[in-house]
Parts: C-alpha cells; sequence; structure tokens
C-alpha cells in the first residue's frame, strides 16, 4: 500500500498520541482516572503507526509482548491479579514524558549561518562538550542531530566529533529529568528523590565531560587542535536553566506531584509561551507541525516502551507465580555495583538498558531497596552502558547519518564506558556511607 494512502490514518494517531500524553498527566494527578483507557488509546495508535516501525523494532516488540504476556498469564492463573491492568499501564507516565519533551525541539539550540566559521581547538571541544550535554539534556537527540548538521556542514564528521557528541550527550542520562532513563528509574524505583539522584548524577556527569575532554585533547588526538567545534554562545543556554530550575522548583512546591507529571506539563506549556514571545501567529502552525510530523515518527519507540511496560507485568506475574529469588538477600552498595556492571556489560552485548530496567527493577523490588540506590543502579547503565551499545539509536542514528563506521565509534566509547563504570561504582560505595547527608 502507497505510504501516502497512510497519511490520513498517521494524523490521527499523532493526535490520539498527543491526548495520551494529557491523559498521562491526568493518570496521575486524578486518582479516579481509569487508566486502562489511556492505555487503550496509546495502543490503537501505536497499531495505527505499525507500518512506520522498522522490521529489528517489530522482532523486539513482538518477544517483548510474548515474554510478557505469559508471564502476565502465569500470574494471573496462579491466583494473583491486576496485572492485565498493569500490563496495559505500566509505562504510560514515561510515553506521555516522551511525547511533551518531544515539543522542546521547537526551541532548541539553532544552528549558525552557514558560512560562520567554526572555532578550533581544545576551547572549542570544550565548548561543544557542554553545549551537546546541556541542550541534549532537555531536546534529547535533537541536540545532538543539530550539533552535528552543523559541524558537517562544510565537511565529513569526524570520528572525534561523533565521540564527542555521543558520550557529552549519553552521560547525561544520569542526571537530566528529560531522558527516558531517569523516568524508569523513578517509575521503578518508588520513592526516590529527584533531587538526591540529580545530586549524584550531575558531579558523574561532570566527571565524563572531563574524561572525554582530557582524552580527545590528549597528545594521541594532537591536543585538539584540528578539532571543529560548535560555534555555542552563552546566551542560548537559558532553555535547559529554565526547564530544570522549573521543574525543581515547581516540585519543591508541589512534592506530592509527580516528577513525571510535573515535566510533562511543563515542557509543552515553556514551548508555547517561548514561541508566543519568538515567534507570535506562527506558534499554533509549529506546534501542529510536531504533532503531524513528529509524533508519528515515535510510533516504534513508543510501541517498544508499551511492550517493555507489558514485560514488566510479566516479570512481576512471574515472580508471583514461580517465587523466583535472587541472587543475593541484601540490596547495597556493593550488589548495586553487580547490577549495574551486569546491565552495562548487557548494553554492550546490544541489550538496551530500558528493557533490562524494566525487567531488574521490579525483580530486586522485592527486597524494599533503597530506591535511590536502586534508582541509580538503573540510571548509570544507560547512561554509561548505551554509550558503547550497538543498538543504541544514537549510535545507529549517527553511523546512517554521518557516515561514522559503527565498529571504530563503538571502540572509541566502550573505553569511555569502562572508565565511567569504575567511577560509578564508586560513587554507589560513597553514596551509602554519606546518604544521610545528602538532601
Amino acid at each position: 500500500m502507497p505510504e501516502r494512502s497512510y497519511a490520513g490514518g498517521d494524523r490521527v494517531a499523532a493526535w490520539l498520541l498527543a491526548s495520551v500524553s494529557a491523559l498521562a498527566v491526568a493518570g496521575e494527578m486524578v486518582p479516579a482516572w481509569p487508566d486502562w483507557i489511556t492505555g487503550a488509546i496509546c495502543w490503537t495508535a501505536c497499531i495505527m503507526l505499525w507500518h512506520r516501525v522498522k522490521p529489528l523494532q517489530r522482532r523486539v516488540i513482538a518477544l517483548l509482548l510474548a515474554f510478557g504476556t505469559a508471564g502476565v498469564v502465569a500470574g494471573t492463573l496462579a491466583g494473583h491479579s491486576g496485572f492485565f491492568t498493569r500490563a496495559l499501564t505500566q509505562n504510560l507516565p514515561l510515553v506521555g514524558m516522551l511525547i511533551a519533551v518531544s515539543f522542546l525541539q521547537l526551541i532548541g539550540a539553532q544552528p549558525g549561518p552557514g558560512g560562520e566559521t567554526l572555532p578550533r581547538g581544545r576551547g572549542a571541544l570544550f565548548r561543544t562538550l557542554i553545549g551537546v550535554h546541556l541542550f541534549g539534556a532537555v531536546i534529547n537527540y535533537s541536540a545532538v542531530a543539530i550539533f552535528a548538521d552543523r559541524l558537517s556542514a562544510r565537511t565529513r564528521l569526524t570520528l572525534d566529533q561523533a565521540a564527542a557528541l555521543s558520550q557529552s550527550f549519553i552521560i547525561g542520562a544520569v542526571w537530566s529529568p528529560f531522558y527516558g532513563a531517569m523516568a524508569v528509574a523513578l517509575t521503578f524505583a518508588p520513592g526516590a528523590s529527584l533531587t538526591r539522584l540529580m545530586c549524584i548524577g550531575l558531579p558523574l556527569a561532570l566527571l565524563g565531560l572531563a574524561i572525554s575532554w582530557l582524552t580527545l585533547s590528549s597528545s594521541r588526538h594532537h591536543h585538539a587542535r584540528e578539532f571543529a567545534g560548535y560555534p555555542l554562545r552563552p546566551e542560548a543556554l537559558w532553555l535547559p536553566s529554565a526547564l530544570v530550575v522549573s521543574v525543581l522548583l515547581i516540585h519543591e512546591l508541589q512534592p506530592a506531584w509527580p516528577v513525571l507529571a510535573i515535566i510533562t506539563l511543563t515542557a509543552p506549556i515553556l514551548t508555547a509561551l517561548t514561541l508566543l514571545v519568538r515567534d507570535g501567529g506562527l506558534t499554533g502552525a509549529a506546534l501542529r507541525r510536531v504533532i503531524d510530523v513528529r509524533l508519528p515518527e515515535m510510533g516504534g519507540e513508543m510501541a517498544l516502551f508499551m511492550a517493555a511496560g507489558v514485560l514488566s507485568a510479566g516479570m512481576a506475574g512471574a515472580v508471583a507465580a514461580f517465587e523466583l529469588g535472587l541472587p543475593f538477600n541484601h540490596f547495597g552498595a556493593t550488589e548495586a555495583g553487580y547490577t549495574a556492571t551486569a546491565m552495562t556489560v548487557a548494553a554492550w552485548l546490544g541489550f538496551h538498558p530500558v528493557i533490562l530496567g524494566m525487567v531488574v527493577g521490579p525483580w530486586i523490588a522485592q527486597l524494599n531497596p533503597d530506591p535511590n540506590l536502586l534508582a541509580m543502579s538503573l540510571l548509570m547503565p544507560w547512561a554509561i552502558g548505551l554509550t558503547a551499545c550497538p543498538l543504541g539509536n544514537t549510535i545507529l542514528a549517527v553511523h546512517a547519518r554521518y557516515q561514522i563506521p559503527t565498529r571504530a565509534l563503538l571502540n572509541r566509547n566502550r573505553v569511555f564506558s569502562a572508565q565511567m563504570l569504575v567511577l560509578s561504582l564508586i560513587v554507589l560505595q560513597i553514596y551509602e556511607r554519606v546518604a544521610v547527608s545528602l538532601p
């Protein structure tokens, strides 16, 4: 069937996804709201957009649904209830947040004029790392595309540039509330504190940026003399600053509001206000363009997260049905380190941490662990393992769009990933010893 014959259905599906974002907030704020309705709407949209899903994603989604459904059925037959509803609604707050955050690309870093000379050297490398990290922490992969497009406007993107962009972007998952990683951590480690996780993750991310800068500006890389960086201007940094401050302030004023709901509300509202000031009457058209164009492109991603929610519910059902135990009976810093290490190595082999986290989180929850410790053990593999995950979206996109050799980039990033894993294990040990003094 020709692609254009899907256009009308794609538009309907896109507006259904937009409604999912609003209804997900309603489900978080209004306990009486029947979340299964939102789940049914989301799955309807995903089915309508199935023709856009890549073959590899289809196979992964089918496997997640098969194993998840088997676990849900097993748990139900064993006399436990609620698993079917949980499978339908498990990841709705996460999906709603990802849909809302997609609007932020409208006010992201703006590319400079094509004829502008790119700065070079260690300073240019430093500004590029900081810039893509801060903007990526808010607008996610869009920041990498914006920076990489500018750097490759007149020449091919280099391996050093690709390593700098991918490392500085992905490491932001260890602290940013706008990444799917934080949404997964907060979902599967209930009771975890966003403020505390940011206080722990941000210094770790800064160490990661320092490692990238020192490595790429070392003598082995000719002291970055030929590194062409992004012409970042200080005034452009207001966006990530405003968003992070807004989320933290609202969370402080309304601690009962779930963090994911706050982000889901804040992202489109701040986008609309910024566009009204900057573009006036063009605001409505810009917002509709995101819904009509960008949201249909997210169909595969949304189906993957919803299917991962089914797997998570299935894991909980299997645990209840077969009384599955854990390899340890206490979850401290050492056990968190084992968990983070295993998930990071699995990511190097191609297993996405989002799937691993949704399985491991409910399993470990049986031990009633420190929720922040559990959340960190889920965040760290995402921020660290994905830099060298052959099936990570960033790695695949950089290869496809800029013809960067995947193996060379993975080898470069795997060294960075291993260094950051060691630092993460140290951070977990430090946290366990000084947790009482954190905010």
